[in-house]
């Protein structure tokens, strides 16, 4: 790396990271690694394959990393806006840009005011029916969806599935075309290329949690959580069953878990992912965004399982 040499007048050494057999395998395709050493300080260069993801995963990704590598990790990037410059140095992640700037806390930090004029779509997140529209969309494998389908198979008003796709286009996440009259849905991208460049705007469909009694289940009750990655997935099912629901319980819910014996856990759905698939279970890619937070590898492992028969069932039924 020249500009840092240019910059820091250490030398630089970089070479392949053996420790990434170690790592969960969605990190492998998240990004590439290269060990360096700038003057005397060991340090991991992490290059996203696509567009970086939210602060959140970052952290999380780095947190996973260190617990292989002991020494500091960096992010390596081509470009980077001053919002995303400013989140950076705020959780005190270390990064490089190309022939931009740097940020090194761990050496002294040095940092150039040298931006991307990268303009920031005005969706942060997606509205629980974008997202929803979203996900039909890679599960029809990315193929053109007029707006009229989409309407009929998720019950949605015609000006709801049309605000749906006006969000998901403004995020630049799809693109639509005329055909005659009709409305409709495209993109360039593979549906795995398409869920990596969303996950920055991907909302979690749990607005909360609480826990009923096993006694007031409901028939439209799902399985939900660990629960429903433990049917789909080598995961042992949990010792508190997890259930969803878009609509609020009629009976008694608490907020804390009274008797782990009589009572099971209640997540409220923003919005009913049953309608995205034929068995009235909940869909894969939304189960996965609700699992994002738990740090745990015997999940991790389970959901890269479920994304990978996903990638692959959408590769054999073109």
């Amino acid at each position: 790396m020249d500009y840092i040499e240019r910059t820091l007048g250490e030398r630089v050494t970089r070479h392949s990271w053996q420790g990434i057999a170690q790592l969960p395998y969605y990190l492998h395709n998240t990004y590439s690694f290269t060990e360096a050493t700038i003057g005397t300080q060991k340090c991991l260069f992490i290059a996203p394959q696509g567009e970086l993801g939210t602060i959140s995963a970052v952290k999380k990704h780095i947190q996973r990393i260190q617990g292989e590598w002991a020494y500091p990790v960096v992010v390596e990037l081509q470009q980077l806006s001053r919002q995303r410059k400013e989140t950076l140095v705020k959780e005190k992640i270390p990064f490089v840009v190309h022939e931009k700037q740097l940020y090194l806390p761990f050496m002294g930090a040095v940092l150039q005011e040298k931006y991307d004029n990268i303009k920031k779509p005005d969706v942060e997140k997606l509205s629980p029916s974008a997202q929803v529209l979203l996900f039909l969309f890679i599960y029809g494998g990315n193929k053109p969806l007029y707006l009229s389908k989409a309407q009929d198979k998720l019950g949605f008003t015609l000006m709801t599935v049309s605000r749906a796709a006006v969000q998901l286009v403004e995020a630049g996440l799809l693109e639509t075309h005329k055909d005659g009259v009709q409305k409709v849905l495209t993109s360039p991208l593979a549906p795995r290329e398409l869920f990596e460049k969303a996950k920055p705007f991907l909302l979690n469909p749990v607005r909360r949690k609480m826990y009923i009694y096993k006694a007031d289940l409901q028939k439209n009750y799902f399985l939900a959580g660990e629960s429903a990655l433990s049917e789909k997935s080598m995961l042992n099912m949990p010792s508190i069953g997890v259930y969803g629901t878009a609509k609020v319980p009629k009976n008694t819910a608490e907020m804390q878990l009274i008797d782990s014996e009589t009572q099971c856990e209640l997540e409220l759905w923003r919005y009913d992912p049953t309608k995205l698939s034929s068995d009235k279970c909940i869909d894969v890619l939304s189960l996965v965004v609700t699992l994002e937070s738990i740090k745990d590898e015997r999940v991790e492992i389970c959901v890269e399982e479920l994304l990978k028969e996903l990638w692959k069932k959408g590769k054999e039924e073109k």
